[in-house]
């Protein structure tokens, strides 16, 4: 496959000393390592492609003059789509990249998977999302595994990343559907998370009773108030642990958790693992993208 400007289709792991790649149900899913300083020259893919960036960094430029050039920055937690056909080139940082990446197959046509093609197929996609790249930790793990629910928790793990990228996605658009309070509402706790926050207060905000807050919250992002900012939570506080040394009681408690064993219970929950593991493992991972 060639597009207009000549380039040819190249997997994703093209320039990828080390990598692994499992074709699980709709899903090609490839984690892929890329060493420092590496530039791959413009190319395309012949599926269209959604990232997550897990350590390192890289440069993304896209070559199409209906397309601005100037180089997309992707560091860790950055998700960004590729759509199939689209020529681009990466410059791999100085500390390499750790991607995992999810191709959708082009011929599935189930009902699962029509409402994800708006966010893989119209245009590019590039933003942060702790709470996707922290799936995408969990969905690489998953591919080096080979009991008998890997697979099955595989897909799960990529259809939750996708549906989340999607409600990300959606955010700009829900106006239409959803009050404008909602978007205050959104906004004064995404500000005030780390704080202690009553429905009342939020509701105040937004004008609104807090009965009606909570019905219409829980209705646009299918989760309850408080799961929504436990999770902002959890995803500051796994940001603090990838990207800093401090102690994590000190981290707990200025995520908004009462002490450490708060966090330690809610951040095995929703990660599946402690966070003294999932710092050593994030750190060990760096250490050991240096050092190839």
């Amino acid at each position: 496959m060639a597009n207009k400007e000549g380039s040819r289709a190249v997997p994703v792991t093209m320039g990828s000393p080390h990598f692994v790649t499992n074709e699980i149900e709709r899903f090609r899913c490839t984690h892929a390592w890329f060493a420092p300083g590496t530039d791959l020259e413009p190319h395309i893919h012949d599926r269209a492609t959604f990232g997550v960036i897990l350590e390192g960094s890289f440069d993304l430029t896209f070559t199409s003059p209906a397309i601005r050039r100037r180089p997309l920055e992707c560091r860790p937690a950055t998700v960004f789509t590729e759509p199939a056909g689209e020529t681009h080139g990466n410059r791999i940082g100085t500390g390499g990249a750790s991607v995992m990446v999810i191709q959708i197959d082009p011929d599935a046509r189930d009902s699962m998977i029509e409402p994800l093609r708006p966010l893989l197929v119209d245009r590019i996609n590039h933003f942060s999302s702790e709470r996707i790249a922290l799936r995408a930790r969990r969905l690489a793990q998953e591919l080096r595994r080979s009991d008998p629910l890997s697979r099955l928790a595989a897909e799960s793990l990529a259809l939750e990343m996708l549906v989340d990228a999607g409600r990300h996605d959606l955010r700009w658009t829900r106006s239409d559907a959803a009050p404008a309070w909602l978007n205050t509402a959104e906004d004064f706790i995404r500000a005030h998370f780390r704080e202690p926050l009553r429905i009342a207060d939020v509701a105040h905000v937004a004008g609104v009773h807090p009965a009606h807050l909570a019905c219409v919250f829980r209705e646009a992002h299918h989760v309850p108030l408080a799961t929504f900012i436990r999770r902002l939570r959890i995803e500051w506080a796994a940001d603090r642990l990838a990207h800093s040394d401090d102690p994590i009681p000190s981290i707990a408690y200025a995520a908004g958790f009462a002490d450490q064993s708060h966090l330690t219970r809610a951040f095995k929950t929703y990660s599946g693992e402690t966070p003294r593991t999932f710092r050593t493992r994030i750190q060990g991972s760096r250490s050991a993208g240096r050092a190839m």
